[in-house]
């Protein structure tokens, strides 16, 4: 608090790479929001944008771009391409809070996977579930995690959207072997409500919802909408950007939409015989909340989406494909096969005790 007595605000700050590092920041931010504590948004690009429209009426400030596209199939190589940006958006995060920090005092600062936007002189929540990496190479799987946990030493604590135990859906990602900062597991965090209740049979057959960086996230529109175009039934695609739609998309053969809040998408999803998305992790913690069938890309050169695919081949109501190999008519046409499995169901219990225990420290100054 300051001198006054009035409490500080929150500054909560969400990765712009695809959209999911936004969309599971909205349960956190909505839960602080209800809790009276003034919350401050930052991102840029696509999340910001989604931000906007969960939180209508309410600024977001425009944070650097980290610019990282996987234009090539090797995720080395894409890493490094983009290693220059990255480190350039993280130093002038810094100097962005510096900055902000002389016109607005905070009580606290929350990050979702941007590692620049924190303070020393204030507590600093780092959000991840990456904090180990599993590609083919040791030698890189090695340096990714030591960089994840040099940029993680200087925050206070780090939240991981994932269960502690052995029915974490990231796997081996999400286990943190060091003592400092401490962990607190939040369990998945989705912005939908725990398995929204159909009122009827399913109104939409096939529901896409895109997302992720470019240009493989256009690639990926392409392919979808081609296919799309060829099925019978009533689809839905997502494009998960305002972006101007390509020419071949001007006028589609099923529903398209650039962004919807919350509330939409839940409707899309709750009345969808099965979705297709990408296999990124805040996807996966979406569709263990809504428990709808799906069929799973991972992206290309993206080895944490390959990994989730091969984690949880068959652990749930999943149907993972290749890009190269993608055939949603077959998935369609064998859906019964594979729709049975089910997952533990999250409650968001451990992510409100983690915000209430938060709270509680940052009241009495620990």
């Amino acid at each position: 608090m300051n001198a006054g007595g009035e409490q500080l605000p929150v500054l909560f700050a969400a990765l712009n790479w695809g959209m999911g590092h936004a969309s599971r920041s909205v349960p956190l931010i909505r839960s602080l929001q209800q809790k009276g504590i003034a919350v401050i948004l930052a991102s840029d690009g696509d999340a910001a944008d989604l931000l906007r429209a969960e939180f209508p009426g309410q600024t977001v400030h425009e944070l650097p771009s980290y610019s990282v596209r996987y234009g090539s199939r090797n995720i080395y190589w894409n890493v490094l391409r983009s290693s220059w940006s990255i480190c350039t958006a993280i130093r002038t995060e810094r100097k962005w809070v510096k900055t902000f920090l002389r016109q607005q005092p905070l009580r606290a600062i929350i990050s979702d996977n941007r590692y620049g936007i924190r303070d020393s002189g204030i507590p600093s929540i780092l959000v991840t579930h990456q904090l180990r990496f599993f590609g083919p190479w040791t030698w890189a799987n090695w340096i990714g995690g030591w960089t994840v946990r040099w940029w993680a030493r200087k925050f206070t604590e780090i939240w991981v959207p994932d269960w502690a135990g052995p029915d974490r859906l990231s796997g081996e990602m999400a286990r943190w072997r060091y003592s400092r900062p401490p962990v607190k597991y939040l369990g998945p965090l989705s912005r939908f409500d725990i398995r929204a209740k159909r009122s009827g049979g399913p109104e939409v057959d096939i529901l896409a919802i895109l997302s992720g960086p470019e240009p493989q996230r256009t690639h990926l529109e392409g392919l979808i909408s081609t296919q799309l175009g060829t099925l019978p039934g009533r689809h839905v695609l997502i494009r998960g950007t305002s972006r101007e739609r390509p020419e071949e998309l001007k006028d589609p053969a099923f529903a398209c939409y650039d962004l919807l809040a919350a509330a939409e998408l839940q409707t899309f999803i709750s009345k969808s015989a099965m979705q297709i998305s990408r296999a990124g992790y805040s996807t996966l913690m979406d569709l263990a909340c809504s428990g709808v069938p799906a069929l799973l890309i991972p992206t290309p050169g993206q080895i944490e989406q390959e990994y989730l695919a091969h984690h949880l081949r068959e652990k749930g109501p999943w149907l993972f494909q290749d890009q190269d190999e993608l055939n949603i008519r077959e998935a369609w046409n064998t859906r019964n096969h594979w729709v049975n499995s089910h997952v533990k169901q999250p409650d968001r219990g451990e992510a409100e005790r983690a915000i209430t225990s938060f709270l509680q420290r940052l009241d009495s100054g620990i």
